[in-house]
């Protein structure tokens, strides 16, 4: 209960931030991110329809078509894989910056813009979600073998979702372990420690993400904002917000 009781406030907070006008420029080098995106799905969709003609081949077409289906499928993944891989590095001196400010309009504490740190938290930001993504990887492989055994076939989306949702928290929780002076592997046990409140902000990511287009724009600021928002509140239960 705690944890989705966070969440509201957070989500209540966000709103109110946002609707006031502020860190709506934040938005903007999403809104870069999605054109990018855009542009390699349009390729993506233009080779397989391209190569989805081998269909019409006489008896072994069909065969040769399922082939390419499955294997754009597989590429589609791995481009989605790696794009929020490139969103989260890339935005990473933006999340900072962002979580910084929320940070102070919470505690009242200030923070001075440090161009050197600002490039060391964009060389960790890039370790925590080389190291998030190998550990969601291996996840997966230990599900899908358990799966297998099991026939647990009927739990795979829900599963897949709650191992992405998880390793996508933990990287967003990162940008305030990190101004913390929290080193890696205190973020992990942050994140192992707190399971359920860091699947509840990864969920939340990953839903806004899927939202077409827009959500490559919103999905990094929402969950950036709500996740400084929890870990600050968690804690620090007697936390006093500074909303003026």
């Amino acid at each position: 209960m705690k944890a989705l009781q966070l969440h509201i406030n957070a989500i209540s907070f966000m709103f109110i931030e946002l609707g006031k006008g502020k860190y709506l420029l934040f938005f903007v080098p999403g809104f870069v991110l999605a054109l990018i995106f855009w542009q390699v799905f349009l390729f993506t969709e233009t080779a397989e329809d391209t190569f989805l003609v081998v269909e019409n081949i006489p008896l072994i077409g069909s065969y040769i078509g399922t082939g390419v289906k499955g294997t754009f499928n597989f590429i589609q993944f791995i481009i989605d894989q790696l794009f929020i891989f490139f969103i989260l590095t890339v935005l990473s001196p933006f999340n900072t910056i962002l979580s910084e400010k929320i940070d102070s309009a919470l505690t009242g504490k200030k923070y001075v813009f440090d161009l050197v740190q600002v490039i060391l938290d964009l060389i960790r930001m890039i370790f925590v979600v080389l190291i998030a993504l190998l550990l969601e990887m291996f996840t997966f492989l230990i599900y899908w073998v358990l799966s297998g055994i099991l026939n647990l076939d009927f739990l795979d989306p829900l599963a897949y979702f709650i191992i992405a949702a998880f390793f996508y928290g933990f990287s967003f929780y990162d940008y305030s372990l990190e101004r913390n002076k929290k080193g890696i592997y205190e973020s992990l046990q942050f994140a192992f420690s707190n399971k359920l409140l860091v699947v509840m902000s990864g969920s939340l990511f990953l839903i806004i993400y899927e939202v077409p287009i827009v959500g490559v724009i919103i999905a990094p600021v929402i969950s950036t904002m709500i996740t400084t928002f929890v870990y600050l509140k968690n804690q620090e239960n007697n936390l006093k917000l500074n909303l003026k």
